[in-house]
């Protein structure tokens, strides 16, 4: 493996110089054949863009060898997708004709084989863009993910959100931090993942199984944060952002700056929020529910003849307050402060990626270094002390020819440590976990209808955990495991129109006992929580089969999924009781089987007017008919949206109604109890005002408007009698700037 290493390493550093191609064109209406101002134009895998003039044209510089993928977008028009090829020191001219659009169009992807159009992928990769998450009341960025059917969260209160994808969370799905995958103690739905709710360009979903992309722990799906686009280039971007929050009194400020010169771009992003304890519908508040964070965000790059290299630094602080039966009792005012009973996170992560190209030839290395501190207060100091460490590296070669579409070789690895530090209770024990992977995948097109690709992987993780209890010999052991496996994925789109297309896909997945499951032997919450060192992999076989339909006024999506998990791992209780008198609940496993389907229709009849509705279905059994637990209520979602023309200095301005309703959830695990159905009604409104020539973006959104008093399923806090947050009415300002950069 060292040896891998330091070739590609060799590569990557030995190369000096290499042609470069420039890019230039004109873009004009299709049906006016009038120029376009202002038309982005962005080459994502270059990390590069820049606005086309005043007469529609536009010039990209210092290209390196390669093929690439342009995007050409702009509010009103068909997005607009073009492979080219650059192998010779010369200008390519690239004219683009935009056709005008009343919904969206598919977007380059990076989640699933690279940099790729989402209808040419087998598996499917749904997006939602900054402004959607930035379209709603919702103090956690997580909430937002809820718009993609199939996608709930499992909540403790406004501050702990982990994601559910069609059944499946916790270290079942993986969340990726701009690619990296993020070690956060997610083995308990207590523990948040500490991503911003600033500085997101889009979040990428994929649903259901990953690991042959991803390894150990993608059986369910994978999310990927990924980081704003750098600033056109020779420009300057800055913006100032401010929020409200009525029922947690909350305030949120955000800042960021970015620029880019002729190679080099930078920005630099810092933020923090607070709120106090929430409000239910009858007016009473949540105690300890309050949450305070505060980040920052760092990145420089460069892109050149020989190719691009990243480099970025995130911080996140997270103090966390955890309404508990204790904290009910002790915790008796409402303020921003986090006194007792609270979680205080730390999350450091320093990444580069880097990318070299050679005609067809593309070399990737990605690195990555997290560090994750938990912290968890009882009433005067803290008891738990934990910090997670991890070390992530990937390389990859891409090639790309007339007999190959795309081949990708790679190789992928992470060593992870935890240390607890001293503090009276431990949750999970020091361990030592170190995992190689290495993987192939192919992407081919027969024809201009048919996508083909295909891909295999093979899995080594060793999990040492110097001290862990042997109930069964009644002895203290040291865990020392290796977990191999191979994984494997078949799929295919089919376009049976340039307007209709069918996606089939067959993929297996698999997860390692996480090292709570294994070792687990204390008070976790309000339960005893006992691990089980004799669990064995999870193996997942899932079938995927979709369909997609569109047109200038209407969207189509329709998927169903079946899923079946081999060992499957989930807590239970027992009928036992700890010294303490509270009740054992014990890992173990069973055959399982996932099933459902999910739908989403977009209708916009004018182009003022813009109607969407989608529909998710999930049922989760044990191979005994019992249900799993953690199978959220089956939804429909539906907006609203009305588009206005600009009037004087008022322009894209918009009003919104949001409609949910969740069906009643009876096939409940034996800890979980029936939840009721319920209905909800969000709306929001906004503008783009100029004042002396700057503008403003003023929005306004209210989540749950009619207060109505409902628990949702996966809420943690329906156990103690808690209901979901009431009426919250979110003000948000946004003042963009910028410029001309030289730098």
């Amino acid at each position: 493996m060292n040896k891998i290493i330091l070739l590609f390493l060799f590569l990557i550093f030995s190369i000096n110089s290499y042609s470069q191609g420039e890019i230039i064109g004109k873009i004009t209406n299709k049906k006016t054949k009038e120029s376009m101002v202002g038309v982005s134009v962005y080459i994502p895998e270059l990390q590069k863009g820049i606005f086309s003039d005043e007469n529609g044209k536009y010039s990209l510089e210092s290209i390196p060898n390669g093929e690439f993928t342009i995007q050409y977008s702009y509010i009103g028009f068909q997005t607009t997708s073009k492979k080219i090829n650059i192998n010779k020191p010369i200008k390519k001219k690239l004219d683009i004709q935009l056709a005008s659009t009343y919904i969206y169009t598919p977007e380059v992807v990076i989640s699933a084989l690279g940099y790729s159009s989402q209808h040419d992928n087998a598996i499917k990769v749904e997006i939602i863009s900054a402004k959607s998450l930035d379209n709603s009341a919702n103090t956690n960025i997580m909430d937002n993910l809820e718009l993609i059917p199939g996608i709930q969260m499992i909540k403790n209160g406004p501050g702990i959100s982990s994601p559910n994808i069609r059944g499946l969370s916790l270290t079942n799905i993986l969340v990726l931090n701009n690619g990296f995958r993020m070690n956060n103690y997610q083995f308990s739905e207590n523990h948040p993942y500490l991503i911003s709710n600033y500085g997101i360009d889009k979040v990428e979903v994929i649903k259901g199984p990953a690991s042959l992309l991803y390894g150990s722990d993608a059986i369910g799906g994978v999310i990927n944060f990924i980081s704003e686009k750098p600033a056109p280039v020779g420009k300057y971007e800055a913006d100032i952002n401010a929020g409200y929050f009525s029922n947690t009194k909350g305030f949120e400020t955000n800042i960021g700056v970015k620029a880019h010169g002729k190679k080099i771009y930078w920005g630099i992003r810092a933020g923090t929020q607070q709120n106090t304890d929430y409000l239910q519908a009858n007016g009473e508040a949540v105690p300890n529910s309050r949450n305070n964070d505060r980040g920052i965000q760092l990145n420089i790059g460069a892109n050149n003849k020989n190719g691009v290299f990243d480099i970025r630094y995130n911080y996140k602080e997270n103090k966390i307050g955890l309404t508990t039966p204790i904290a009910k009792m002790l915790v008796k005012d409402r303020s921003y402060n986090n006194e007792m009973w609270f979680q205080e996170l730390s999350y450091h992560q320093i990444s580069s990626k880097n990318k070299i190209f050679l005609k067809n030839l593309k070399l990737e290395s990605n690195f990555s270094f997290q560090t994750n501190h938990r912290k968890l207060f009882g009433t005067k100091d803290y008891v738990v002390d934990m910090q997670l460490q991890s070390f992530d590296y990937e390389f990859k070669a891409i090639q790309e020819n007339k007999i190959v579409d795309r081949l990708i070789v790679g190789i992928q690895g992470n060593y992870t440590q935890n240390q607890n530090n001293g503090a009276p209770v431990m949750i999970i024990p020091n361990y030592y976990q170190n995992d190689f992977s290495v993987f192939s995948l192919i992407q081919q097109s027969f024809g201009k209808n048919l996508n083909f690709q295909a891909g295999i992987r093979y899995d080594f993780r060793n999990v040492k955990i110097p001290n862990i209890n042997d109930d069964l010999n009644n002895n203290i052991i040291h865990f020392d495991t290796i977990y191999n496996n191979i994984n494997f994925t078949i799929g295919a789109t089919y376009h049976i129109s340039d307007k209709f297309f069918l996606r089939a896909n067959f993929a297996s997945a698999y997860r390692t006992p996480n090292v709570a499951e294994l070792s687990q032997d204390g008070i976790h919450g309000t339960r005893y929580e006992k691990g089980n060192i004799n669990l064995v992999p999870q193996k997942s076989y899932e079938g995927d089969f979709g369909m997609h339909y569109h047109d200038r006024k209407l969207s189509l999506d329709a998927s169903v999924f079946y899923n079946n998990i081999n060992n499957y791992i989930f807590l239970t209780p027992t009928t036992d009781s700890s010294a303490g008198g509270f009740q054992i609940y014990q890992y173990q496993q069973t055959n399982s089987t996932l099933y459902g389907l999910e739908a989403g229709l977009n209708y916009v009849p004018i182009r003022m007017l813009d109607l969407k509705v989608n529909y998710s279905y999930t049922i989760g059994k044990k191979a005994d008919g019992e249900y799993l637990p953690f199978i959220p209520q089956n939804k429909i979602h539906g907006i609203i949206k009305l588009k206005f023309k600009d009037y004087k200095v008022l322009t894209k301005s918009f009003a919104e109604l949001k409609l949910d309703y969740a069906f009643a959830q009876n096939n409940v695990a034996s800890s979980e109890t029936y939840t009721s159905n319920y209905f909800l009604l969000n709306c929001g409104l906004g503008t783009i005002f100029n004042i002396g020539n700057q503008d403003y973006s003023l929005s306004i959104f209210v989540n749950n408007l009619l207060n109505t008093e409902y628990y949702d399923h996966l809420s943690q806090l329906k156990s103690i009698g808690y209901y979901n947050m009431g009426r919250n009415i979110g003000i948000k300002l946004r003042i963009p700037l910028g410029g001309n950069y030289g730098g």
